[in-house]
């Protein structure tokens, strides 16, 4: 199997649906010839693939130490409140999922916050609601 073109076709499928499916694991793995377990830890281990339908603005927060110490927490808080969710959620209008996760490679500069593709760095309380503004 050539492991570059896996991930090519799960990127593809997780760009068009937004998540991966179950009949697209289904057809992977005939696809690629190798039992649905493997397609199931593949998605499992890379983090940013999904099985369930995520928000349109995927919400990453920072909690390594960095960004502990730096407060990340009440980031997250302050998100939370506002969205009406918790980690690993989606709102019901399907706008917004919130993922706390370990690091976003911009240890000097936390809290860190990355929304979709695009990086905030030194995030206050203020700032992480103007960001969510800014997408709805």
């Amino acid at each position: 199997m050539n492991y570059a073109n896996f991930l090519e076709r799960m990127h593809n499928i997780q760009d068009t649906y937004g998540y991966i499916p179950e009949c697209e694991i289904d057809k992977v793995a005939r696809e690629f010839n190798i039992p649905r377990s493997k397609v199931y830890g593949t998605i499992r281990f890379y983090s940013m693939f999904y099985t369930e339908p995520t928000g349109k603005y995927i919400i990453r927060v920072c909690d390594s130490l960095s960004c502990h110490i730096n407060e990340s927490k009440e980031i997250v808080e302050v998100i939370k409140d506002y969205l009406g969710i918790d980690n690993g959620e989606t709102t019901e209008d399907r706008k917004f999922t919130l993922e706390i996760v370990e690091c976003l490679g911009h240890c000097g500069e936390g809290p860190v916050m990355m929304v979709n593709d695009h990086i905030y760095t030194h995030v206050s309380k203020t700032m992480a609601i103007e960001i969510l503004d800014k997408c709805v």
